[in-house]
This record gives structure tokens, sequence and C-alpha cells, in this order.
């Protein structure tokens, strides 16, 4: 019995550390400040909170921890249901005096004085509910004091979003950290419509309040249903040309990219490298083919999951140091 248990152990062990990525960039989330998550890995470790602690540095300085978080909780299917993190707000500097050290009657240092930042923070939070096919139906963002944003989602039955509307909202609750719907004003009110052409292309149509087109998307699709490039076209504004194009390797994300001239000309690009076991090693940002941000990230030899990373800005000199805490145990599921 002994012998039979190991080897069920190892394979145990093994099919938990086989693409334990918990990181996972994709076409759709390239773009974004924040971390894309890949819900399998979440689910299957049972995850319910991923703790990121941030601390910078600057070159030829010390760490400058300023207790800065990130917060990202799970439902039970992996599915982000809310991200939230700290922003300082303002900073109060004070003044403290250190005495003298004496050994003796000998006095082995002068007293100095020191400047002391406290620092006053706001929590940004951002709500997230799916329905039972884990489609994102409502996205809902607060800024830590009075104003909350919504933003509703409405799909077809080929489990495309159909229709996207955008409310200013108020809390009626007492207390703060419950949700109770008050009055709402819509702020905006988009719909769309989709044209099949091809397996690999596809056009969307996007149209205001007034139903009227106002924007069109191209996008096309390699041979996986990954997407390649989405080229967008305005109505009012034909010149303005948006482009983003995206590759990949052993089909995943190896480089994203975004051209626009809606204001001025600029472009920006992400590329990732993975190591052998599809692991998420490096990530680099460009901007205008100058290199803003280089992150190396760290796997745990242990639990196989991402444990830190390092964000490299050359520019300013200065690296973003950032540790992962992970809080295992299923929270409860954001479903209706």
């Amino acid at each position: 019995m002994q012998k039979l248990i190991i080897p069920l152990l190892a394979l145990i062990y093994f099919s938990l550390s086989v693409n334990a990525q918990v990181l996972l960039p994709t076409s759709e989330t390239a773009f974004e400040k924040q971390h894309s998550f890949n819900p399998e890995i979440i689910k299957k470790r049972n995850i319910k909170r991923i703790v990121f602690e941030i601390a910078d540095k600057k070159d030829f300085e010390g760490v400058v921890d300023k207790n800065l978080t990130e917060n990202y909780e799970f439902d039970t299917n992996g599915m982000l249901s809310r991200y939230y993190y700290t922003t300082i707000v303002r900073t109060n500097e004070r003044i403290v005096t250190i005495p003298a050290k004496h050994k003796g009657r000998r006095k082995i240092r002068d007293a100095e004085t020191k400047i002391i930042s406290d620092y006053v923070y706001d929590t940004i939070s951002t709500w997230y509910l799916y329905n039972n096919k884990q489609q994102l139906i409502l996205k809902r963002y607060h800024d830590g004091l009075n104003y909350y944003e919504s933003k509703y989602y409405r799909y077809n039955s080929e489990n495309q979003l159909t229709k996207e509307l955008k409310f200013k909202e108020t809390n009626i609750s007492k207390d703060k950290s419950i949700f109770i719907l008050g009055n709402q004003v819509l702020l905006s009110e988009d719909s769309f419509q989709y044209n099949k052409y091809s397996n690999g292309q596809t056009k969307c149509t996007l149209l205001n309040n007034e139903n009227r087109p106002y924007k069109e998307n191209l996008i096309n699709y390699d041979a996986n249903g990954n997407k390649i490039k989405q080229f967008e076209s305005y109505t009012a504004a034909s010149w303005i040309v948006q482009e983003q194009k995206f590759e990949y390797l052993n089909n995943r994300l190896s480089k994203a990219e975004y051209s626009g001239n809606a204001n001025t000309t600029f472009t920006i690009a992400n590329t990732y490298e993975f190591d052998e076991n599809k692991e998420l090693l490096t990530e680099k940002q460009y901007k205008n083919n100058v290199m803003i941000k280089e992150i190396s990230y760290v796997t745990d030899s242990n639990n196989k999951l991402l444990n830190s990373y390092v964000a490299r800005d050359p520019i300013n000199k200065s690296i973003r140091i950032v540790k992962l805490k992970y809080d295992f145990g299923a929270l409860s599921s954001s479903r209706k």
C-alpha cells in the first residue's frame, strides 16, 4: 500500500504544478493596468485572495515601503470578484528629534532631526459580477469616497457582447461596506452588432444611445481562435486609425501592440517570454519603441505559484518590488 501512495501523491502534486501560471496575459487584457489571472489555476488551487505588497526603490537609494497594496479576490469559479488597491491622497510630514547617544560620559553620537512622512490613504475598489456562463454582467467602481460608477453588460445566444450601459449610481446604505442601490443616472449606452465574414474575420459595429453607428471594429483570428488583429475606424472621424496586433508562441500571447493617432501618433507594445514549463518569465513594455518597463517574474519552487516580481523603470531609474501573498479557501460565488 505504501508503494502505491507515493506515486499517487506525486501524481497529485504534478497535476497541481503543471501550467500553474497565476498571471495569464490575453489579447483582451494586454493593455490594462491591473493584472489578468488564469481562472482555471485560481479555481484548481482554491485561491480566494492574492495580495500584492508593493515597495519602491530608486537607484542608489534604499527601499521605500509606503504600505501600498493591490488586492484581488476571487469567487468559487476562479473569476475575479473584487479588485481594490490603496493610493496615497496626502502626505503629512513631521520632524522628529533623535537624542544624542552616550556611552558613559562620552558622547558617541550627536542629536539629530529626522523628517518622518505619514501617509493618508484611500481605497479604490471595483466589483465584478458574472452570470452562470461566467460572462461579466456588472462592473462597479468606487472611488473610496461617494462616487460609484457601474457598467452593465448583455450578451446574445452566441456569447457575444450586445450592450454596455454605464451609470452613475448612489449607495443609500449607511454601512458603506454594503452597497444598496439608490438612484441611477445613465451616462452612456453602447450597442454591438456583428457580421461574421468567415471563421477568421468578424466585423463589430458600435452604436450609441440614439442607435446610430459611430465605430467599426474589424477583427481577425488565427486557426486556434486567437485574436491576431483588430482595426478600428470611426464614422465621424475617418482619419483616426487605431489598430491592435497580437502574436502567439505555443498558443500563449507573446506580443501585443497598439497604435493610434486620435491625439498624437504613438505605439505601445508588450512582449512576453515563458520558460520551459510555460511559466511567465519576463515582460517588457515599450512606448514608441523605447522600453519603459521590464518585469521579471519569480515562481516559488515549492508550490509552483508566482512568488514575486520586480519591475524595472529604466527611464526614471527605479524599480518596484512586489511580493505576492495567497489566501486559500473559497469565497462565495459571484453569480446571478
